[in-house]
């Protein structure tokens, strides 16, 4: 059986596009539009990392972090504005199994956004990565982030305590996944 080159799929596939996103790659001259979100206490709140300090901060970690892991990380552009106002990622965790995360900016929440980058994700991991299944968590506490899980048909499986060096204790953590035979009956 013929496997499919992930790593040559990603590259093809740089730049992607909904009815009202542009999900591409990241770049060192994003830094001032995602400092406007990373520096947000609350959108830092559900997620692993501090509120960036300074744009210094963020050059950094586009640097250290985005750049070096480009092919599973793209930017959320609004066509509208042409501004940079999230990013949306898949962490492989094995040849057939991708996690999805997000992040986006506060101004944001409720319009839609997440389910819409997510989705188009989702079909690039299971129709053209040939991933069989997707999974995300999100701490218990952000329930919005569930409800995007919910959106994307994803099955909540569970809770699991989750530790994290930015918190002093581990917090409950909601787990979902979607497998290739589920989507396909939705779609």
């Amino acid at each position: 059986m013929f496997m499919v080159n992930k790593n040559l799929v990603l590259v093809e596939h740089q730049t992607l596009e909904t009815e009202r996103l542009i999900l591409r790659k990241l770049q060192l001259e994003d830094a001032q539009e995602m400092f406007n979100y990373a520096s947000n206490p609350e959108v830092a709140r559900f997620t692993s990392f501090e509120p960036h300090d300074s744009i210094e901060t963020t050059k950094a970690t586009i640097a250290k972090f985005f750049l070096p892991n480009s092919l599973y990380h793209w930017g959320i552009v609004e066509k509208t504005s042409g501004q940079l106002i999230g990013e949306i990622f898949l962490n492989p965790i094995n040849e057939k199994t991708v996690e999805l995360g997000w992040i986006l900016n506060q101004d944001h929440w409720g319009k839609g956004i997440m389910p819409e980058a997510a989705e188009c994700l989702l079909a690039l991991s299971f129709d053209k990565l040939e991933v069989k299944v997707i999974q995300a968590k999100h701490f218990t506490e952000n329930a919005k982030s569930g409800r995007v899980m919910e959106k994307l048909g994803m099955k909540h499986l569970g809770k699991v305590y989750s530790y994290f060096p930015k918190f002093e204790n581990p917090l409950l953590t909601d787990y979902w996944a979607i497998t290739r035979d589920e989507y396909d009956l939705l779609h």
